[in-house]
């Protein structure tokens, strides 16, 4: 068994410790509110150049690409609405972090948040590693790994999974006409 594991394996095992160990370090709390920060912030972009695209588009100047205005208003609103809920948030969990008899329960949470998060990691390389190569182009090392099989297997379930979930997302949100976009 020794004999068949190899440098893939090491840096996925290195992947996992290493996300394991940070979010046991910060604790629970403290990643859950770094990632729904994120997912603010994606979301405030996402708005923000839904419903001010246009407005900002008159501000750009003339011969410019009209892109221009389109990042700089996702830039902006990612970046100030992930600041303000991050600094919220960080300030919630250290009150909560600091309440009695929850420290230890709050770091052993995020020991398992970080591995969970170190194998969803893993997983999106393996997508993206399918996406991008033919599987007689993915080096050796990684093929014969002991950890790539089950990878890849989930890699091919999220692909296959993955524009099912997308329409249904979509059937879900407000068409252009009903926000009137």
């Amino acid at each position: 068994m020794l004999e068949s594991i190899t440098a893939f394996d090491a840096i996925a095992v290195a992947v996992i410790v290493i996300s394991a160990i940070m979010a046991f370090a910060r604790g629970f709390l403290r990643e859950v509110a770094t990632l729904g920060s994120f997912i603010a912030a994606l979301a405030a972009a996402y708005y923000a150049r839904r419903f001010f695209a246009e407005p900002v588009r008159t501000l750009v100047p003339e011969g410019a690409d009209p892109v221009l205005g389109d990042l700089a208003l996702v830039v902006f609103a990612f970046i100030i609405v992930y600041v303000l809920v991050a600094w919220f948030g960080q300030r919630l969990s250290k009150n909560i972090q600091g309440a009695e008899g929850i420290g230890m329960f709050d770091h052993v949470a995020g020991l398992f948040f970080g591995i969970a998060r170190g194998a969803i990691a893993l997983v999106f390389f393996a997508v993206l590693l399918n996406l991008a190569l033919d599987e007689s182009r993915i080096p050796d090392f990684i093929l014969n790994s002991l950890t790539y099989p089950p990878l890849a297997e989930m890699a091919d379930y999220v692909n296959d999974n993955a524009s099912k979930v997308g329409k249904d997302v979509q059937a879900a949100l407000p068409s252009a006409g009903k926000t009137g976009q």
